[in-house]
């Protein structure tokens, strides 16, 4: 966890408010979330990192703090399934936001191994200026963006009240499996939850915003794929 406060205040002293992917997935492994295993590739010629390391089929995203959302910029790829085709979909990342967004900085491309049969949730925070540190949970997908099904606490929470929070929202059931899909696990959700509401509480001095978005909830574990941190320091 010593590796935080240097991210943040690096971030802040170069003037920015926004983490990049890399440095955001980088903090929330640090304090102790579970993020589904990722690797930093800067060009092609540093696609045989991922050799020995990640399994196909993978997925490819910018990693840039100017970068907000991914899709509009072509910044993100799924389903790739050879290191020959990473390679092309690293140099067609980058092309892409260079002429898109010629200005931005960017770290490189994060390579992942797509988790498959998961259920996509989202947890997220922010800091209240009346209730300080609050958490988030809600389903992926069109139940945040349509249904606005989202269910919200003051941090820290402990597991059993993030099972709770989980179990308040209107799409819950659907977690518990459906058309043969098996139910998410629960236990290892609430426990990540809470971490992710000890994080925002630990570090409420420095984060304004926090999306980990998805997290991807199997039968067996959770796993953050995506996260976007904002900063906005206070004394």
């Amino acid at each position: 966890m010593n590796s935080i406060v240097p991210i943040f205040e690096k971030v802040l002293n170069e003037g920015r408010a926004n983490l990049s992917l890399y440095e955001a997935l980088n903090v929330v492994k640090a304090f102790g979330l579970p993020v589904a295993k990722f690797v930093l590739v800067k060009d092609i010629d540093d696609i045989e990192k991922v050799r020995g390391v990640l399994s196909p089929p993978f997925v490819a995203k910018i990693s840039s703090p100017d970068v907000i959302h991914k899709t509009d910029v072509g910044g993100i790829f799924l389903n790739i399934q050879t290191e020959e085709e990473l390679k092309y979909t690293v140099e067609n990342i980058l092309e892409n936001v260079k002429r898109r967004m010629s200005n931005a900085k960017i770290d490189g491309v994060i390579v992942q191994e797509m988790i498959k049969r998961g259920y996509e949730v989202i947890i997220g925070g922010l800091r209240d200026q009346q209730f300080g540190p609050v958490v988030a949970f809600g389903l992926g997908g069109v139940f945040v963006e349509v249904l606005k099904d989202v269910a919200f606490d003051i941090a820290p929470i402990e597991p059993e009240e993030a099972l709770s929070l989980i179990k308040s929202i209107k799409g819950y059931r659907i977690l518990l499996g459906y058309r043969g899909k098996p139910p998410a696990n629960l236990e290892s959700l609430a426990n990540m939850l809470s971490k992710a509401s000890q994080f925002l509480w630990e570090y409420r001095r420095y984060i304004k915003e926090m999306d980990l978005n998805p997290v991807i909830v199997t039968s067996k574990n959770s796993y953050v794929v995506d996260s976007r941190i904002i900063l906005s320091a206070i004394n």
